[in-house]
């Protein structure tokens, strides 16, 4: 079998979900791989008009025109380029067809129940919340955020003290409304710990999924291509170290404990040891 072949038509367009700081940009690259390997990759932003004005944001790394990205609320669902290009989605239908996968960091709303099944696969990637909320510190310190979304934050310290409690509770929220629609609306979980754990498990099974009939070989260049070194050339203000378990490092005795009394009973919903 090539490193192209196909088994069947694959189950697209995908929805992967998450909330902020949890592995996002590492699952949409591995789409984004698995997809061109397979010769499947649909973009609709990537044959935008839009693409012409890419350089002309400062700050904004590449990629984030090319991510096809949803934001579903009560009102609409719109595409956008982060926040700084948001525009409604009239033809759903067609948006759709257009894309190989899409993401989302939208909170589930009344709306979603509608979206969602139009995706015939949804996967949610979960990453300890006390890592993503370090994650989050640090990330608000990088030249794009300091220009487009600034923070009274001076360092990622200052962060975790400002915003410890409202971050992990939307956590809570954001998580825990896609565990409990976990069967109604067809949801597959993966943990970001897992994916870094043994990469070239976790696309084996993410290809396998889709339907996209790709072999070892294909995998593991696939596998060589995600590796954190590459990510960070491509990405440096969105990969920093990857791993986890950083929050050791940077949140207090007293702020771990509290972080607990927020998320532990979560956390333990997707297996996490607290």
């Amino acid at each position: 079998m090539s490193s192209h072949a196909v088994i069947a038509a694959p189950a697209t367009p995908v929805l992967h979900c998450s909330y902020v700081k949890s592995g996002s940009y590492l699952l949409w690259k591995a789409f984004d791989l698995l997809f061109r390997r397979a010769g499947q990759k649909r973009s609709f932003v990537q044959q935008h008009p839009i693409q012409a004005m890419r350089d002309a944001w400062p700050d904004f790394s590449i990629e984030q025109f090319d991510i096809d990205q949803i934001l579903v609320q009560d009102d609409g669902v719109h595409w956008q380029i982060e926040l700084q290009h948001v525009e409604p989605i009239d033809d759903l239908v067609g948006y759709l067809a257009a894309c190989s996968h899409v993401w989302t960091h939208s909170f589930l709303c009344e709306r979603s129940w509608e979206v969602y099944p139009r995706f015939p696969r949804v996967c949610y990637i979960v990453r300890d919340p006390r890592d993503a909320l370090v994650s989050m510190a640090h990330f608000v310190q990088t030249p794009f955020m300091r220009r487009y979304h600034p923070h009274p934050a001076r360092s990622p310290a200052d962060y975790v003290a400002i915003e410890l409690v409202p971050f992990l509770e939307d956590w809570c929220r954001h998580a825990g409304d896609h565990r409990r629609a976990e069967k109604a609306l067809d949801i597959e979980f993966v943990r970001y710990e897992d994916m870094v754990a043994d990469v070239p498990a976790m696309l084996r099974r993410l290809a396998h999924w889709v339907g996209l009939g790709l072999d070892d070989a294909a995998i593991t260049a696939v596998a060589g291509e995600l590796s954190i070194e590459n990510m960070q050339q491509q990405n440096p203000q969105h990969v920093r170290r990857g791993g986890s378990g950083g929050f050791l490092r940077l949140l207090t005795d007293a702020q771990q404990q509290r972080a607990l009394e927020i998320c532990a009973s979560m956390m333990r919903e997707f297996g996490y040891e607290v």
